[in-house]
């Protein structure tokens, strides 16, 4: 039996697992795909501003920022892989106001799942994928997790599976309230003309990444949950970014992608045990926020963890 059983192997959960490897827990991680290729692997990366987040999440967020260099560097010393953080200037125009951060994070999510991946792998946490859960069951001693491919126990369950997180809970008795929200986005190369700030305004983003891309996003589109991108989407993402940015119409696209996140009824996520549980806990519905807030969420989960399991020794 295991400590800590993870379901869900995106950013959330692969930053909570780490968090409580650090920590010398037991962890295993169960997703149900491939980790990392899911709602993490489409997010752009931004480490928002407080102007573009709701006031309830200023401290989580201010602490995400004050986390992820620190993250970065040591996912750097251990497994080689540069997360891709930098600090550059933030450009926001809203409402007819612009707004000028000097200094702004982003990280590379498509790196920082990989280099997450590694870090577990080198502390031998267990990593299953393609494991379709299809009941969790909690006991007064244990949880009990079955599957496609197996059952596992531990001693607590975080489901931080995205969207799929509201069916996991359902089979334990749990509900929660969410739905899907599809973004679209594209990336480009500008030859030439490097684009060095981020900007963003009411109708889209526009990320420069190191290696040379500029990312473009992101269509807003509830309670759409079907793949793939559409022209619609793609041409109200290019006029909008033309208009931001006029250079734009000479850049070439490399690549399009959608993914689907998960917005709470509230608009704000659930993280911590679960409501009638001792042992279940949540972390998902961060929506379009949960690259920037992944850091901040596992350390409150690992710590709600950790104190769990210490006061049932006492």
């Amino acid at each position: 039996m295991t400590d800590h059983i993870i379901i869900g192997g995106g950013v959330i959960g692969l930053t909570l697992a780490y968090s409580l490897a650090c920590q010398n827990e037991s962890v295993v991680i169960l997703e149900r795909r491939a980790c990392g290729q899911g709602t993490s692997r489409a997010a752009a990366g931004m480490l928002a501003t407080d102007i573009e987040l709701r006031e309830e999440l200023h401290t989580l967020a201010a602490r995400s920022r004050r986390l992820y260099p620190l993250l970065a560097r040591r996912l750097k010393r251990e497994t080689g892989i540069d997360c891709g953080y930098r600090e550059q200037p933030f450009l926001l125009k809203r409402n007819g106001q612009e707004y000028l951060f000097p200094s702004v994070g982003q990280i590379d999510p498509r790196r920082l799942t990989t280099a997450l991946m590694h870090a577990l792998r080198n502390r031998g946490v267990p990593i299953e994928e393609q494991v379709d859960v299809t009941r969790i069951e909690e006991s007064n001693d244990f949880i009990r997790v079955e599957s496609n491919t197996g059952t596992w126990t531990g001693r607590t369950v975080t489901v931080a599976a995205g969207r799929g997180s509201q069916a996991l809970l359902d089979t334990a008795g749990i509900s929660i309230a969410t739905h899907g929200v599809k973004g679209e986005c594209l990336a480009v190369r500008l030859a030439g003309q490097p684009l060095r700030s981020i900007l963003f305004d009411d109708a889209v983003y526009l990320v420069p990444k190191a290696d040379g891309r500029i990312l473009i996003g992101a269509t807003e589109l509830p309670h759409d949950e079907t793949i793939g991108v559409s022209v619609a989407g793609v041409t109200s993402l290019l006029q909008a970014a033309e208009h931001l940015y006029p250079p734009i119409r000479n850049a070439v696209i490399e690549e399009v992608w959608s993914g689907v996140r998960p917005q709470t009824e509230s608009g704000l996520p659930y993280i911590g045990v679960a409501d009638s549980s001792r042992r279940i806990f949540i972390g998902t519905g961060h929506h379009r926020h949960g690259i920037l807030l992944a850091p901040a969420t596992a350390e409150v989960l690992a710590n709600t963890l950790r104190l769990t399991l210490k006061e049932e020794v006492r």
